[in-house]
């Protein structure tokens, strides 16, 4: 006789199990559907191309998100999905063999039999291992909910059942094959019941496992299991480049707070808190909680929408929301390490601000220093209430070819506001000219045809101000026939590359490179020849917006290795793990309140590593920093220093800084 195993062996009242199954199956795909609907509910993001389907698998298959950074957690969540995922295939593999065609046999049924087997042990296990991880090797913020319990026990008991239920039914069937399940085997074995006994226990185990089992194929869709589905999908939109740029015409024709992608991420969340852990506003322990945001935000939209939740008592709009209102929401710097640090690709940043335009477009909770941000760009073209007359101070003396005068060129340098009207950083720009002029790059600037590029206006929800400014610049680069784009500021630099491109067309043709890549070009040719102006130690700072936002990281790092004296160091968090200055997101125009300063963390950082200069290539981390060196007490000790200005002291004949 072949080896193979009777489906319902011992088992009588068929009808009453699969009664069960199909009460199970349909409250599962109810509640499937009703989630499809809360997602459709949203409205569609445009998408930029360039899927990879080989990323978005290994992402969600091999789980090689969170491996990154953490084993245990990457061992823990392989051990219960692939358990989960064999068992379940398992019996449906079952099934087909009880009902349809029958090849579980022989060879094939033993191999069957040792990988369920296999399956059990490696899901009980994985359970283990997340208790483990939650109360002994806890990671830090890691928080559990009552759900986490019940989800995670449930689990382990179908599996321990099941075990329970096979070492049953091998002690009381004589079998002329020896089944090659470990696990039931030695259940059999110390179990030490009569055949009687032990077919009376199969059969109680039989129909608890089975309702268990059961239980969990109904309430999958409306527990914490629901992220199996969500972060599949998220993991996929963000794999389609999904993005939630609409112009403000088509934002006013909305009916929805949010889009489809940002109601996914709502259910992709498991509250694992990894968000927390590297945020700059959490880790500085200010109010700001990610994962708080993500989860209260799904519970204000599915008691607006009806999801089962029943709607609070004045909650009709996304500004009125008790669950996210308030100031946390302004903390955010968009540094999108969140996103990047998230397993299942969630974008807190992106949810809070739908949140913040829900905030500006109703007029409530705003900060008065963010509304007179707002008033600043609307009237003067620039957040530091600067006259639009002296947008060309920075310049006084150097005899600057100016586009807006006459002037023709195709490569246009964009100062950008800050280094424009702060005193302090207009060496920033003054530094680049005379760079480009001592390696004969020719270049030009807008003048008074400049305008804020207006990112963080986009950033703090002000949509319809940052349309008619980027209208205005987009305007301005066709009107002079720009073709190149050099910005020392990585705000422009991402908005021109990326949001500029999704509003207008004219601007994908348009080569736009930050002023360290410009750099870097310049040095790899020999254009430029560069003084040794003493030994110095220094680390660099990466900016959110040119690194973890745009990928920039080795131009800076290649500028600085080509500087004739210059030892450069990494700090701790560097590259894609770097530490936000805390001045992205309108965080420039938000006052920190309680907690500490984002940028005298960082400065610590910096310190550790015995550099005497922080070198980085952004105005905003530029003040931060600045001002961190001396509220942090590293005056004296430690200097922040532009990357553009740093090379610009090595060139012959000029002054050191």
């Amino acid at each position: 006789m072949q080896p193979f195993r009777e489906i319902f062996w011992n088992i009588g009242y068929h009808y009453v199990f699969y009664s069960l199954a199909a009460l199970a199956t349909g409250i599962c795909v109810y509640g499937l559907l009703r989630r499809w609907q809360f997602w459709r509910s949203g409205w569609r993001e445009k998408r930029d191309g360039g899927f990879d389907p080989g990323l978005v698998l290994r992402r969600i298959f091999l789980n090689t998100s969170i491996f990154k950074g953490d084993l245990l957690g990457g061992i823990t969540h392989v051990c219960i999905m692939w358990g989960f995922i064999i068992l379940f295939f398992g019996t449906a593999l079952s099934t087909i063999d009880h009902w349809m065609i029958t090849y579980l046999r022989g060879d094939l049924y033993l191999a069957y039999a040792f990988v369920l087997d296999v399956a059990g042990v490696a899901l009980m296990a994985g359970v283990a291992l997340a208790y483990l991880r939650r109360y002994v090797f806890k990671r830090e913020k890691m928080v559990t909910i009552a759900r986490d319990h019940l989800v995670l026990a449930l689990l382990f008991f179908i599996a321990l059942t099941g075990f329970m239920v096979e070492g049953f039914r091998l002690r009381a069937e004589t079998l002329p094959w020896r089944e090659p399940s470990p696990v039931g085997q030695w259940i059999a074995g110390v179990s030490g019941m009569s055949v009687p006994q032990a077919l009376a226990a199969h059969r109680l185990w039989w129909w608890i496992h089975a309702a268990a089992s059961l239980f969990l194929i109904a309430y999958l869709p409306f527990s914490k299991f629901i992220h199996v589905f969500a972060a599949s999908v998220n993991l996929t939109l963000e794999g389609l480049r999904s993005n939630s740029y609409l112009s403000v015409e088509e934002r006013e024709a909305l009916k929805s707070d949010f889009s489809f992608r940002h109601l996914v991420m709502c259910d992709a969340c498991t509250q694992c808190n990894r968000c927390a852990v590297v945020c700059p506003s959490s880790i500085a322990k200010e109010p700001l909680s990610p994962r708080k945001v993500i989860d209260e935000t799904g519970r204000f939209v599915r008691r607006k929408g009806g999801f089962g939740l029943v709607p609070r008592p004045g909650e009709t709009s996304l500004a009125k929301a008790g669950a996210v209102a308030g100031d946390p929401v302004w903390f955010c710097t968009t540094c999108s390490h969140c996103q990047r640090e998230c397993p299942g690709a969630i974008s807190p940043m992106d949810v809070i601000r739908e949140i913040r335009a829900a905030r500006v477009e109703g007029g409530e909770d705003v900060p008065v220093n963010i509304q007179e941000m707002l008033e600043s760009v609307y009237k003067f073209k620039n957040p530091w209430q600067g006259a639009k007359g002296k947008r060309m101070d920075w310049a006084s003396g150097l005899d600057v070819p100016v586009l807006s005068e006459g002037a023709k060129e195709s490569r246009c340098l964009y100062v950008g506001c800050t280094f424009a009207y702060d005193s302090r950083l207009q060496e920033v720009p003054r530094s680049a000219v005379a760079l480009f002029r001592a390696a004969g790059l020719p270049f030009a600037v807008l003048g008074k045809d400049e305008a804020c590029c207006s990112e963080f206006i986009r950033g703090v929800g002000e949509d319809g101000l940052f349309s008619e400014l980027a209208s205005g610049n987009v305007d301005a680069f066709d009107r002079h026939g720009i073709t190149e784009i050099v910005t020392p500021c990585p705000h422009g630099f991402h908005t021109f590359t990326n949001e500029y491109a999704r509003m207008r067309p004219s601007m994908k043709d348009r080569r736009v490179l930050h002023v360290s890549q410009a750099l870097e070009t310049i040095l790899a040719s020999g254009a430029l020849a560069l003084e040794n102006r003493g030994e110095r130690t220094v680390t660099f700072h990466d900016p959110c917006f040119l690194g973890r936002r745009n990928g920039v990281y080795d131009a800076p790092r290649n500028v600085l290795r080509s500087i004739p004296g210059v030892r450069l160091v990494e700090m701790a968090r560097s590259r894609e793990k770097s530490l936000c200055c805390g001045g992205g997101g309108g965080r420039m125009w938000v006052e920190a309140g309680e907690g500490e300063k984002i940028a005298e963390i960082r400065v610590r950082e910096a310190a550790g590593t015995g550099a005497g200069t922080i070198v980085t290539a952004c105005p905003f981390c530029f003040s931060n920093m600045d001002d961190a060196v001396k509220t942090a007490g590293f005056e004296g000790r430690i200097v922040v220093k532009d990357i553009t200005e740093l090379v610009a002291e090595c060139l012959p004949g000029r002054k050191a800084g």
